[in-house]
């Protein structure tokens, strides 16, 4: 019996006896994503944990109506025919990617203006702490950091985080003046206050609050940063130690700096979790900072875990459209470099990276643990796979019980889970398995990569529970020859316990056997948007490892009567980590490299034990609260202690905008490519970073280049990069076909270890050798829809510096 998907809860619940197949009709043609037609298809009902699309409603004359956060790629020549379909426009970069709230109820309708070339579902996005629960935090470095003298005068730090604690002393000068120029807050609509304000210009939601209503204190501005991490994180980069403390000044990295806040909404109060929220964001910031006349770098302690790992998502793009000379982004790596033992495994459940060929088989092998408990709703584990765009392959999964879906390839089921064949699932009594296999041109993250994206679930989408044991996922290829995939996996909480294995070739392991070699790993975790190709991304080590605290005798009321307590990373209540080591990398710090191969992350700053401002809102607030009941209230009581990259990005963000300052006086403003070089060239390397025998120039892809060192990289502020820059001569091969994949040789001179090759759209770079510095060979793949004639193909060594072959390759039918 065949259903459509458009499948109620209360339906699905009635499916309990026997597998019911439902089939979602491939409507999407190119231009909406797959995620957006289940989302119309199922009347918005929630999928694996709202990660990948989710709807919200509001109520427009009397009635509930649908609408969802969008990328829309298209031409600019659209954006009226868009509006007149109801299409919120807030942001348009240079190459037409553009952020929208768009009625779901005209999805359709907008992916078929003309012009538009794909829609695609806004992701939610997390703060990158290291307790996925709680707030997190940053600290300043100690004398094994090396501080400057220069202030970020003359700069101004953006932040995109829960907001800031205007009247905290850190961000008020010596003249009684606050330091931030404006806040806006996307958690609060002019409806929400009673002070006169609306959103920013240009822009259809949220607050803009300015400096003469935060002068004004709280009597003033309505904005808030209740949870904390915010002001943390402002704290690190540019709070000016303004505050009393029992053991510091805690001053930031660019004291002398100015802000601008972007409250975001990652608790959904006014349903913006979506990275199209973040892309507004930083377009917001720099258009502020470029009215003010400055150069600016934005802090982003935040990101996704799921995606391409290859920068080519909307949102990077997005992201590398508004970057420029002087407008610099820096993003936490993520904090997805977990290991399968430990307090770590407790809290967080195993890594989540995995790779394979698909010739062998058992690809991808689940087991869920012991302790798994089954809960009322949103029980699900989902895989995020990607492999070359010349490859057709299609999918299997088994069940525990040894129930294979699909049983056979026939009839209606003749291309289900193929290559752009049809998507859709079955309601099972062991609960629902949904698989789409989606072309590179039909991706569901709008990546612009050319590669094909496998999206699996094994969820309680249809009322029933996902069923314990052991479940088996194998991908096959129509093509012989080696195939290499990557994935990456995601559980519910009551799912996170289990263990996963990559081309094992067998379904025979044992759960709690750390040394199995096939086990997910952590590598390739660096996160979205990290991985843009403009973006300065972040890992994090530990310098600090004890702090004076507050012991509350009742941590949940503020006024409590407290004492004095050394507080360190072992001391109860604080047991729920893996063990730091001094000046060595964080353990949870994600590894490198991208999936394009270039390392990552570009730099690692100090993560683990970071001391920063307390937001004194959020101090205030009764109840359990976590900074008190976890003793990590500094005992001078303004600041707080927390570790995760979203510590770490910031001391990267306060250095930038020291080096920013100093240029600014020297009468340059670096681009993103000549920040790296900077930053490169001032890394300090030791036996943590780079132990014997590896190459303490080449970047690795735990640490990157090594410690961000800030006043060493003033010495190199302005000066020529140590290396020449690329030349590219030749590309030989200078031709190839849809479908084809051919080996192709580059000439030219300069290229180093590293050295990536970008042949544009839909060309697949399969492998890059770096045979000399002047050969480079490489396997390349044209995935079939690729623009017929010449392109552009650009390398781009480590350093950041590039050469561009104009018409070097041409796509021929």
């Amino acid at each position: 019996m065949i259903f459509s998907n458009r499948i109620s809860r209360r339906w699905s619940q009635t499916i309990v006896l026997a597998a019911v197949m439902l089939i979602a009709p491939n409507l999407w043609a190119g231009r909406l994503g797959p995620h957006l037609e289940r989302v119309i298809e199922t009347e918005g009902a929630r999928f694996a944990g709202g990660k990948f699309a989710s709807t919200f409603t509001r109520t427009i004359d009397g009635k509930k109506e649908g609408f969802a956060h969008v990328f829309i790629d298209a031409d600019i020549a659209s954006l009226k025919n868009l509006e007149a379909l109801g299409a919120e426009i807030n942001t348009v970069t240079s190459s037409g990617v553009m952020t929208a709230v768009v009625p779901v109820n005209k999805l359709r309708a907008i992916a078929a203006v003309a012009g538009v070339h794909k829609v695609t579902a806004g992701q939610p996005v997390k703060k990158m702490m290291d307790v996925s629960a709680t707030a997190t935090g940053v600290n300043l470095p100690d004398t094994s950091y090396p501080r400057s003298g220069d202030s970020g005068t003359g700069a101004i730090v953006g932040v995109i985080d829960t907001g800031i604690d205007i009247e905290h002393p850190d961000f008020i000068d010596a003249y009684g003046d606050t330091r931030i120029i404006a806040v806006w807050d996307h958690t609060l609509d002019s409806t929400d206050v009673t002070q006169t304000v609306s959103p920013p210009a240009g822009f259809s939601y949220g607050t803009e609050w300015t400096s003469p209503l935060i002068n004004g204190g709280y009597t003033t501005c309505a904005h808030r940063d209740n949870d904390g991490h915010g002001t943390h994180v402002a704290g690190t980069a540019a709070g000016n130690g303004g505050a009393p403390s029992y053991a510091g000044p805690y001053t930031g990295l660019a004291p002398d700096a100015e802000l601008l806040i972007v409250k975001f909404d990652f608790d959904n109060e006014k349903n913006r979790n979506s990275d199209t929220a973040v892309v507004d964001a930083i377009n917001w910031i720099f258009e502020k900072a470029a009215a003010a006349g400055k150069p600016c770098v934005i802090n982003m302690s935040m990101g996704s875990d799921y995606g391409p790992h290859d920068g080519t998502t909307a949102e990077e793009r997005g992201l590398d459209d508004l970057t420029g000379p002087g407008k610099i982004v820096c993003i936490s790596a993520g904090n997805a470099g977990s290991s399968w033992e430990g307090p770590s495994f407790d809290t967080h459940g195993g890594p989540i990276h995995g790779s394979g060929n698909v010739q062998t088989s058992h690809d991808i092998v689940i087991s869920t643990n012991s302790n798994y408990t089954p809960t009322s709703a949103d029980d699900y584990a989902f895989f995020d796979i990607w492999y070359p765009g010349d490859v057709t392959t299609y999918v299997q999964i088994t069940s525990p019980s040894g129930v294979t879906y699909p049983q056979s390839y026939t009839g209606s089921n003749k291309t289900l889970w193929y290559t752009d064949g049809k998507s859709g699932g079955f309601a099972t009594p062991e609960g629902t398995v949904y698989v789409e296999n989606i072309s590179g041109a039909n991706s569901f993250w709008e990546a612009e990569n050319g590669d094909n994206n496998i999206y699996i679930e094994i969820s309680d989408f249809s009322g029933v529970n996902p069923a314990s044991g052991t479940w088996v996922v194998n991908i096959y290829s129509t093509a012989s020859g080696d195939v290499t995939y990557h994935g990456w996996q995601g559980f519910s909480d009551s799912l996170k316990h289990s263990f996963v294995w990559y081309d094992s070739g067998s379904a025979s392991h044992v759960i709690g056997d750390v040394t199995d070699p096939d086990l997910a790993d952590n590598s390739m975790t660096i996160g979205k948007p990290a991985t843009a190709i403009s973006a300065i991304s972040i890992g994090a080590y530990q310098t600090k490892a004890t702090w004076p605290g507050r012991l509350y005798d009742d941590c949940e009321d503020p006024s409590s009567a407290y004492s004095y307590i050394d507080m360190d990373y072992a001391t109860p209540p604080i047991t729920y980590y893996n063990d730091f080591h001094l000046q060595d990398i964080a353990y949870f710090s994600s590894r490198g490299p991208s999936r394009d191969g270039r390392s990552q992350p570009f730099i690692s700053a100090p993560g683990v034990g970071i001391v920063a401002s307390l937001s004194q809102v959020n101090h205030a607030i009764p109840g359990y609260n976590y900074f008190r009941c976890m003793n990590r209230v500094e005992y001078g009581g303004y600041y707080t202690t927390l570790q995760g990259t979203s510590m770490s990005c910031p001391h990267a963000t306060g250095s930038v905008a020291v080096l920013l300052g100093a240029a600014s006086d020297l009468g340059i403003t670096p681009a993103p490519a000549d920040m790296k070089e900077t930053l490169r060239q001032g890394a300090r390397t030791d036996s943590y970073t780079h132990p014997a025998a590896t190459d303490p120039t080449e970047a690795n892809d735990d640490w990157g280049y090594g410690k961000i060192d800030v006043t060493t990289s003033l010495d190199y502020l302005g000066t020529t990069p140590s290396d020449p820059p690329p030349a590219l001569d030749t590309v030989v091969p200078d031709s190839a076909g849809w479908r084809d994949t051919v080996t192709v040789t580059l000439s030219g001179s300069g290229f180093q270890t590293g050295t990536t090759v970008d042949f544009g759209a839909l060309i697949t770079v399969n492998s890059v050798t770096v045979v000399s510095e002047s050969e480079i060979i490489c396997s390349i793949s044209v995935v079939h829809k690729a623009v017929i004639g010449p392109r552009d193909v650009t390398v781009i060594n480590p350093d950041g510096q590039s050469a561009t072959l104009v018409g070097g390759f041409t796509v021929v039918k």
